[in-house]
């Protein structure tokens, strides 16, 4: 089963909200990936209580991604890494 914040929003490509995932394999096992960069290597893990610190000191107002996923997803195939839209029910600006 993938564990998710479902209070943590982005949008995909194709506007399907999604949510941050905890990463189920490999040295982020068991933590949430986000990056401050442009590009997709340079990801990094984070605790459920750091991820939040993080949206909450408007550290995603303007940039950086989060690895999420599809409600209701069985794998992360599906994962994006995506603009944090929403956070407890209200915009990240």
């Amino acid at each position: 089963m993938i564990e998710m914040l479902e209070d943590i929003e982005g949008l995909n490509d194709e506007g399907v909200i999604c949510y941050p995932f905890k990463g189920q394999q490999g040295d982020k096992k068991g933590f949430y990936s986000y990056t401050f960069s442009s590009d997709n290597k340079t990801f990094q893990p984070a605790t459920e209580a750091k991820l939040r610190q993080l949206i909450e000191t408007g550290e995603f107002a303007d940039k950086g991604r989060i690895r999420m996923v599809p409600k209701g997803a069985t794998s992360t195939a599906q994962a994006g890494a995506m603009k944090v839209q929403n956070y407890k029910g209200k915009p990240v600006r």
